[in-house]
């Protein structure tokens, strides 16, 4: 198999994620300057339901070079990087209060393969003392 046909059936999504009981989500967008693509401070702990807690994600949405979906992981881990420079500190220092995480989907129509991420790359995650959480999910069509 070709390398063109092994991207076509992988796609990536990448967001950075906060979640916690006491999160307020408007506070987490406060204190980044950064409007999430997604949030919710509902709180559901019961038997009957499925447990839910707060959470607050950005995917950089609406900025140049935005896609929804990337081809690369590596290149979606990136443009994420990029935008959230100037505000790393400020993450790090939320991860202390809240549960930070790099939360990336897996799209594959084929298990021949999965993402590759360069030293350099893994380097630049790292630094933000956030886990890398990769979520797989399998499609029969791409």
């Amino acid at each position: 198999m070709n390398e063109l046909m092994r991207t076509q059936n992988h796609s990536y999504t990448v967001e950075l994620r906060f979640s916690a009981a006491s999160l307020v989500p408007c506070e987490i967008s406060r204190r980044l300057c950064l409007q999430p693509t997604n949030s919710s401070d509902d709180f559901i702990d019961s038997p009957k339901y499925i447990k839910r807690r707060p959470f607050w994600a950005y995917n950089g949405e609406g900025m140049i070079g935005f896609q929804a979906e990337w081809q690369s992981l590596e290149e979606g881990l990136n443009f994420l990087l990029r935008q959230l420079a100037s505000v790393q500190p400020i993450i790090i220092e939320l991860s202390q209060s809240f549960e930070g995480v790099w939360w990336c989907g897996h799209f594959q129509a084929s298990f021949d393969g999965g993402p590759t991420l360069s030293s350099k790359i893994l380097s630049e995650v790292a630094a933000y003392e956030l886990p890398l959480f990769i979520d797989n999910y399998f499609a029969s069509e791409p």
